[in-house]
């Protein structure tokens, strides 16, 4: 589907959306915010997040949606919009939901603890962030986001070795979960351990742009700007190969000197239509 098709359909869906609710003055409250959650949870299943969260935030702007449908709105919100955004919708639902995580059940207090650690930690609330996952943990000690975001946590602290340690953690609940590959091969590459990185990312998806692009990184740490041309060569354009060989020996650079940079590493991955670090 291309941009303008995208835009028309998610105009459709808003039109919709609106006309579904636009009864909720005149009496028609419980049947249209019931019409309107089937929206968006069709939508939702159907992987048009932005959409999705559109809906919802008309429910919640005429103040339908109750706790657990508050935290539904910042669940599907959440990949789709600013770190900021989502944090503000998760401790949002906090409230609604009766602000103590003690009294909300476990499934709800560990998508409340994981959410709000995933955008704490893209907003660099690392003290903030650390809590909010070791809260998740204490609720579920295999949680994959949680103990991914703990190992971030660690390794922009210099702790590597336990940072691995809580990577392959999340590893054995996720074997083929690409960000956590990626930030356990980012940690040796920390360590100055760049051959560990490269047979690391050698045995992920190499379909997946993330990977290829951290094992050209994972090359020029370890000197061989050759072998980091080839990968980059099978990922994208002999165009536009330069241009992210320049941008990863910059990110090469930074990687060692500074723990800030592994942690915007970690929670901004190499992109190929944002190649910049």
């Amino acid at each position: 589907m291309n941009m303008t098709s995208s835009r028309a359909l998610r105009t459709v869906i808003l039109l919709l959306a609106g006309s579904l609710l636009a009864g909720c003055a005149t009496g028609g409250l419980k049947g249209n915010k019931s019409e309107g959650l089937k929206l968006a949870h069709l939508l939702r299943d159907q992987g048009r997040l932005e959409a999705a969260a559109d809906v919802y935030a008309r429910l919640d702007v005429r103040g339908l949606l109750n706790g657990p449908e508050m935290l539904e709105y910042a669940s599907v919100a959440a990949p789709v919009r600013q770190p900021a955004q989502a944090l503000t919708l998760y401790s949002r639902a906090r409230d609604a939901l009766g602000g103590s995580l003690e009294n909300m059940s476990s499934s709800e207090a560990l998508a409340i603890c994981t959410g709000m650690g995933r955008a704490e930690l893209a907003l660099g609330q690392m003290g903030l962030a650390q809590q909010s996952f070791t809260c998740a943990l204490q609720r579920d000690s295999k949680n994959v986001t949680a103990l991914n975001g703990a190992g971030v946590l660690l390794d922009a602290q210099g702790q590597h070795e336990q940072a691995r340690q809580r990577f392959q953690q999340a590893l054995t609940q996720d074997p083929g979960n690409i960000p956590v590959m990626n930030n356990l091969a980012l940690s040796w590459l920390a360590s100055g351990q760049a051959d560990r990185a490269i047979q690391q990312l050698s045995n992920a998806d190499a379909s997946n742009p993330s990977v290829r692009l951290n094992l050209a990184l994972a090359w020029l740490v370890k000197g061989d700007e050759d072998k980091a041309r080839d990968v980059l060569s099978q990922l994208a354009d002999a165009s536009q190969v330069d241009t992210l060989l320049t941008s990863l020996k910059a990110r090469a650079a930074q990687l060692s000197s500074s723990s800030n940079t592994l942690l915007m590493a970690s929670t901004q991955p190499l992109s190929l239509s944002e190649p910049n670090p």
